[in-house]
């Protein structure tokens, strides 16, 4: 290659393009799937122990008589 010869491009990254542009946006639906799924499973969790506390009789107070 002469020296004052301009390298406009990187042909073997060009050709990688393609090959890691679907592995991203694979990569990024998982994460995103996973994020609504735990905060789902903190929703549901939040609810059943709202729940719980919910069907416990509160202590009964005997007044001093």
């Amino acid at each position: 290659m002469p020296p004052d010869a301009i390298l406009l491009a990187h042909h073997p990254l060009l050709l990688a393009v393609p090959a890691f542009v679907p592995a991203i946006a694979i990569t990024l639906v998982v994460l995103v799937i996973a994020k609504r799924d735990r905060i789902a499973e903190a929703r549901e969790l939040a609810a059943q122990e709202a729940d719980t506390h919910d069907h416990i009789a509160p202590p009964v107070q005997e007044d001093d008589r």
